[in-house]
């Protein structure tokens, strides 16, 4: 890096600095960050990391809404398990193609996006690349012991849900990936599809009703589409998955923007990825006592099929009109090929 790389870490993480206390015992600036979870609760833990090219581009992100997304794909994996998101360690490799005022904004993101989840950057590592910025974020948390919310827990019979709405993030991102549409001026009509994927929501407050409420048996959050976090669900519990293709939630702004491109918004919601809401599977009983705690909460809450008895393998299935059809295992993935 051309510039002073010590002063420049610094400057970007100045914001952590002296925030020891309330379970943090040593903070940024030292070797290694060290707390303390409370006794009655356990650690949760998760990393992500961001490449550019292949999670983001310039053109359809500034640079504070990527350190923004990057700590909520994290906080985001907490909430999957009913967790709450404390602690952060951010490790960036910075290419020649970015400068500093650049790196700066996408800490500020980093910092936005911890001080609207109470998270706190408490360490890291700088380092340059030779073609392309990483970013990788780590989030700690914790979740009362024992009743950590896992994938593998979904019976036939229960219903599945999934929170807010699906597909309005890819549907924002195939719109910023219109620079002509853009220029036209169009995309001011879709600030809601691209806000979803610029400054996307991390379902912490459904998390926490979920494992309160203790009905929900299995839970994931829509990262990578809603087949592939579905498939995920069936096959860590040996069942299938019947979904009802007229019931998913699907934001009106996307069904108009769809049928402005001529395309079918549930190909977003099944395969887009990264609304981050939470899908899962609970009781019948159960349906009607946490729908009204969610309604209270003021927080989408929507059933979209049940959990059958697999025949052989688990299965994925859409039914849609009078037809059952097979959903693929698909989604983002970054080793398929073709």
């Amino acid at each position: 890096m051309a510039h002073d790389e010590f002063s420049l870490i610094r400057q970007w993480t100045s914001r952590s600095a002296g925030q020891e206390g309330n379970g943090l015992t040593v903070g940024i600036g030292d070797d290694a960050a060290v707390f303390s979870p409370a006794p009655e609760m356990e650690v949760v833990a998760c990393c992500d990391a961001m490449v550019e090219t292949v999670h983001f581009l310039k053109k359809t992100m500034n640079p504070s809404d990527i350190g923004y997304k990057a700590v909520i794909s994290n906080v985001s994996d907490v909430a999957a398990m009913g967790g709450v998101a404390r602690y952060a360690l951010v490790s960036i490799a910075v290419s020649p193609q970015w400068t500093p005022d650049e790196c700066q904004q996408i800490y500020e993101g980093i910092y936005e996006a911890c001080q609207a989840y109470g998270v706190r950057v408490i360490g890291g590592d700088t380092v340059s690349a030779p073609d392309a910025l990483h970013l990788s974020v780590t989030v700690l948390g914790e979740v009362e012991k024992g009743r950590a919310i896992r994938r593998s827990q979904a019976k036939p019979g229960q219903l599945v849900f999934v929170t807010g709405h699906v597909g309005t993030s890819a549907a924002g991102l195939h719109l910023l990936l219109q620079g002509e549409t853009a220029e036209r001026g169009v995309s001011a009509s879709w600030e809601t599809l691209m806000d979803a994927h610029q400054r996307p929501v991390a379902q912490i407050k459904a998390g926490r009703l979920l494992l309160e409420s203790g009905a929900c048996s299995a839970l994931n959050d829509v990262s990578d589409g809603l087949a592939s976090e579905l498939w995920e669900i069936a096959e860590a519990s040996g069942v299938s998955i019947l979904v009802d293709a007229a019931t998913v939630p699907i934001h009106d702004e996307v069904r108009e923007y769809a049928r402005h491109v001529e395309k079918d918004p549930l190909e977003w919601a099944f395969y887009g990825g990264e609304d981050y809401q939470l899908v899962g599977t609970l009781a019948k009983s159960h349906y009607e006592a946490v729908s009204k705690q969610f309604a209270v909460s003021g927080v989408r809450f929507t059933v979209i099929g049940e959990v059958v008895e697999k025949r052989h393998d688990p299965e994925l299935m859409l039914q849609r009109d009078d037809q059952q059809l097979p959903l693929p295992k698909a989604g983002f993935n970054h080793f398929r090929s073709g």
